[in-house]
């Protein structure tokens, strides 16, 4: 039997709405803070456009994005109003709570890793833009009580299905591909990923074609019949 399970978070232990949520919360509140006129159309366009070319170049690279990264480009796109000093925290933290405020734990989420830690050491492994988000989450859910460590691509600097992220996790965890199983719903970062460094990968996203997809309430049963690492 493994004894390590990495677990991909967004999707996978919660569920989430994945639009950025743009003119009609922060992003404009901003903008009117700053004295800016700006019409909402064009605030929802700049803030689109931030994510979008942001997320373009991360997609080429591996390279992950902060928070702080969309902000300060969103801030430049509307043409850079005085701001105070702490008003680049402020838009980020309203941000994040309005787009966390429909987040919630996947069915059966708190007790698949409750059982699984009875005999396993459970690590999330997170692509994020925060790196207080997903702990914020976990705790909020109750998942801490189960997981007790968590590595994010903001923190390690790489995103998932890079190798750097998960090489990250599995130092961190001192254990080796082998005596790991990842779960995830992303195909390419979940799955595929992991597999490239010999971990083994259970999917848990939507059923798709040749794509068997994997119930947490099955979970436990089907990583306990894992064989061990040689």
């Amino acid at each position: 039997m493994v004894r390590h399970v990495f677990f991909d978070f967004f999707g996978t232990l919660v569920d989430y709405d994945p639009s950025t949520h743009p003119a009609y919360n922060a992003p404009l509140a901003f903008a009117r803070r700053a004295g800016s006129a700006i019409s909402p159309e064009a605030v929802n366009e700049h803030w689109q456009n931030t994510w979008d070319a942001l997320e373009s170049e991360a997609g080429r690279t591996g390279r992950e994005y902060s928070m702080h990264q969309v902000a300060q480009r969103y801030w430049a796109a509307i043409g850079s109003p005085p701001v105070s000093g702490d008003a680049i925290d402020t838009l980020i933290e309203e941000y994040l709570d309005a787009w966390t405020g429909n987040v919630r734990p996947a069915a059966a989420a708190l007790d698949c890793v409750t059982d699984l830690a009875v005999d396993h050491r459970l690590t999330i492994v997170s692509n994020t833009h925060a790196p207080a988000l997903v702990p914020r989450l976990v705790h909020r859910f109750g998942l801490n009580s189960a997981v007790d460590m968590i590595i994010t691509s903001v923190e390690v600097g790489w995103r998932k299905p890079h190798p750097k992220i998960f090489e990250a996790a599995l130092h961190a965890r001192g254990t080796t591909a082998a005596d790991v199983v990842f779960v995830g719903d992303n195909w390419a970062a979940d799955v595929e990923g992991p597999r490239r460094l010999g971990m083994p990968s259970i999917y848990v996203g939507g059923p798709e074609p040749a794509r068997a997809s994997t119930a947490l309430t099955e979970l436990p049963r089907i990583i306990r019949s894992l064989p061990a690492p040689p």
